[in-house]
């Protein structure tokens, strides 16, 4: 029996792909142990990669140049909100 795989790719700012795979077997408790593996590893390196970005003081929206003026002007420093309550129409 042929050996089965998740798999996902990750395209990096300098365009570079990582690409992770997990080995999963022929049942659907496997399939879904494997995705969550897959999320986990994707999550750690982009947690990883946040915080080099964090420590660098580069901005989230892809900007590759450092230490540009214009670069700083471009970020956006916002703070995460939780969802707006919806009212009930009745």
């Amino acid at each position: 029996m042929e050996t089965v795989f998740v798999c996902a790719r990750l395209r990096l700012r300098d365009g570079q792909n990582r690409t992770f795979s997990v080995p999963v077997g022929n049942n659907l408790g496997s399939l879904n142990s494997g995705i969550s593996e897959l999320n986990t590893n994707v999550s750690q390196l982009l947690s990883e990669l946040v915080e080099r970005e964090r420590a660098r003081g580069g901005c989230a929206r892809g900007d590759e140049e450092e230490g540009s003026e214009e670069n700083d002007e471009d970020c956006i420093t916002s703070e995460l909100q939780p969802a707006a309550k919806r009212s009930k129409n009745t």
